[in-house]
C-alpha cells in the first residue's frame, strides 16, 4: 500500500492541508530527532495498522519535491488525510491519538451524510475513504475497498467539491482539470489494487468501481476497451508470424497439425480479452465484431494454409511419391480447427464466417474422399463392415440390403475396433438360449424371433451405435432407414 504508506505527508506526519511553513517545521523536528538517533513518534503516523516508516534524511529532503506541483498536492491529498471542519478535528483526533480506527470511522461517518458529495460533507469522505482503505488489510472486505474508492472519486467528478478540495489543498489549482488529476492518480490506484487484491482482475475491479460513475466511466472504458483491443491485436500478430514461419520451405507432413495447433491456441489466448470486450459492450458492436473478424481471419490461414501447401505438394508429385504423400496425410486438425470456430461463432455474424464454412465443407470433401469417414485420419481399405438395416414400406413389407447389410469403408483401425462388437452381439444371442428355452416352457409356447431377440438388442446397443454416425449410414437414417432386420 505504497501510495498510502509511503505518502509524502505521511512521511512528514501531518495533514494534506497542512501550511508550508508547518511541513518545513516538521520537516526540522524529525532532522533533529535523526541526529541524536531517534526517530520521531509523529501523530500521523497512523502506525498501527499501517507499518512502522523508518525516516532518514534523504527521505525526508525528498518529500518537498514530491509535493511541490500542483497535481502531486491533490494527488496525494486524495490518499490521505485533511481536516476541513470540526467533524474532522474530532475525527482525526480519535484516530491520532487513540488509533481508535472504528471510532474515527464511526466520526467521519456522521460528516458523510450518506456518502452524497457536497460542500459539507467532501472532506469526511475523503477522511472516510482514506481510512477504510487502510483497514482494508485487516476486514478484507472488498465491497467495502471497492466503495471507499469509488466515495473517494466522487469527490473528484463533483465539480463544486473538487473546487473546495483544491482550495484547501492547494491554493494554487484552480486551472487543473479533471481530466489532468485522472491522469496523475488512476496509475496510482492501479498499483493500490494490484497489491491490495493481487488475485483480481485491476481493470475489471476499476470498472465494477466506477460503473456508476457518469464522469469517469465512459473514459475509463473505452480505455479498458483499447487495451483489451490492442491486447488481441499482438495475439493474432503473433500467430501469424508463427505460422508463416511455419509455411516456409517444402511441405512435411507435420504442418497439417502444427499449424492448425496455433490456431488452437489463439482462439484460447483470445477467449478471456474477447469476453470481456463483450462483457462492456455488446455482441453487435463494431469494436468486437472487428476483434472476432482479426483472430478468426488468422484461424482461417491457420487451417488453409497447410492445406494449400499439401495440395501444392500432391499436385507437383506423382505416382510412388503422390501416394506416399497421401498415406501421411492427416488433416483431422485441420477440421477440427475449423468446427471448434463454427461452434465460436454459431449466432455471430461476421464476414470470414462464411469463409470458414465452405472451406470446412471443401476439406471436408478432400477428407471423405481420400480417408476414413469414422476416424477422419486412417486410409480406408478393402475391408467393408456390414451393418443390417431396413425400411419398412406398405402391406407390412420392407426393404432391406442382401448380403449381410449396408458395406461401409473404413481403414483397418476403425474395422478392428467394431466388427468384434458385431461378433459380441452373435454371442449374445447363442449364450441367451438357455434363458430364452426357460421362458418358452413358461410361455409353453414359441416362435423364431424368440431366439433373435437378444441378439437384436444387443446388435442395436453396441455395434450399431459404434457406426451410426458414418456419413453413409446417417444418410440412410435420414432416409428412413432402420438398423436390424424386422
Amino acid at each position: 500500500m505504497k501510495l498510502v504508506e509511503h505518502n509524502p505527508y505521511r512521511i512528514l506526519g501531518v495533514k494534506a492541508n497542512a501550511s508550508l511553513s508547518d511541513r518545513k517545521q516538521q520537516s526540522n523536528l524529525i532532522a533533529q530527532y535523526l541526529k541524536i538517533g531517534q526517530s520521531a513518534k509523529l501523530d500521523f503516523d497512523i502506525t498501527p495498522p499501517l507499518n512502522l516508516l523508518e525516516r532518514t534524511k534523504d527521505l525526508i529532503e525528498l518529500q518537498g519535491g514530491r509535493i511541490h506541483s500542483t497535481g502531486d498536492k491533490i494527488l496525494y491529498s486524495l490518499f490521505w488525510f485533511v481536516q476541513a471542519n470540526g467533524i474532522d478535528k474530532i475525527a482525526l483526533n480519535h484516530l491520532t491519538g487513540s488509533k481508535d480506527i472504528d471510532k474515527a470511522l464511526s466520526d467521519f461517518e456522521k460528516g458523510c451524510r450518506d456518502f452524497v458529495v457536497g460542500p459539507d460533507s467532501y472532506s469526511a469522505i475523503l477522511n472516510h475513504s482514506t481510512l477504510q482503505i487502510i483497514a482494508y488489510r485487516q476486514h478484507k472486505d472488498l465491497s467495502k475497498l471497492k466503495d471507499a474508492i469509488a466515495h473517494k472519486f466522487s469527490i473528484v467528478s463533483d465539480s463544486k467539491s473538487l473546487v473546495q478540495l483544491k482550495d484547501l489543498v492547494a491554493a494554487d489549482s484552480k486551472n487543473i482539470s479533471v481530466q489532468e488529476i485522472l491522469e496523475l492518480a488512476m496509475p496510482k490506484l492501479k498499483e493500490l489494487l494490484k497489491e491490495l487484491v493481487p488475485s483480481k482482475n485491476t481493470d475489471k475491479l476499476l470498472l465494477e468501481i466506477f460503473k456508476s460513475n457518469t464522469v469517469i466511466y465512459p473514459g475509463l472504458r473505452n480505455e479498458v476497451i483499447d487495451a483489451l483491443v490492442h491486447r488481441i491485436d499482438r495475439l493474432v500478430d503473433k500467430t501469424e508470424a508463427e505460422r508463416n514461419k511455419a509455411l516456409k520451405g517444402d511441405y512435411t507432413s507435420s504442418m497439417l497439425k502444427d499449424i492448425p495447433a496455433l490456431g488452437r491456441l489463439l482462439l484460447e489466448a483470445v477467449k478471456a480479452p474477447l469476453h470481456e470486450i463483450e462483457t462492456l459492450l455488446d455482441k453487435s458492436d463494431p469494436v468486437y465484431t472487428d476483434a472476432l473478424q482479426k483472430v478468426f481471419k488468422e484461424v482461417n490461414y491457420c487451417g488453409i494454409g497447410p492445406f494449400n501447401k499439401m495440395m501444392d505438394k500432391l499436385n507437383s508429385s506423382e505416382g510412388k511419391a503422390n501416394e506416399k504423400i497421401k498415406a501421411a496425410t492427416d488433416i483431422s486438425a485441420i477440421l477440427e480447427l475449423y468446427t471448434n470456430a463454427k461452434e465460436i461463432l454459431a449466432g455471430i455474424s461476421i464476414p470470414i464466417k462464411e469463409t470458414l464454412s465452405k472451406n470446412l465443407e471443401g476439406i471436408g470433401q478432400f477428407n471423405s474422399v481420400d480417408c476414413c469417414e469414422f476416424c477422419g485420419s486412417g486410409r480406408p481399405t478393402s475391408m467393408r463392415l456390414k451393418v443390417e438395416m431396413h425400411k419398412m414400406k406398405e402391406f407390412n413389407q420392407y426393404t432391406y440390403f442382401p448380403d449381410g447389410g449396408v458395406k461401409v469403408p473404413s481403414c483397418t483401425k476403425c474395422f478392428l475396433m467394431r466388427f468384434p462388437l458385431k461378433v459380441l452381439s452373435i454371442l449374445m444371442g447363442i449364450a441367451s438360449i438357455p434363458l430364452v428355452i426357460a421362458i418358452i416352457i413358461l410361455k409353453r409356447s414359441y416362435s423364431e424371433n424368440d431366439f433373435k431377440w437378444v441378439h437384436r438388442i444387443a446388435y442395436r446397443y453396441t455395434y450399431c451405435l459404434t457406426v451410426k454416425n458414418h456419413p453413409l449410414i446417417k444418410e440412410y437414417l435420414k432416409d428412413g432407414y432402420e438398423f436390424g432386420l424386422p
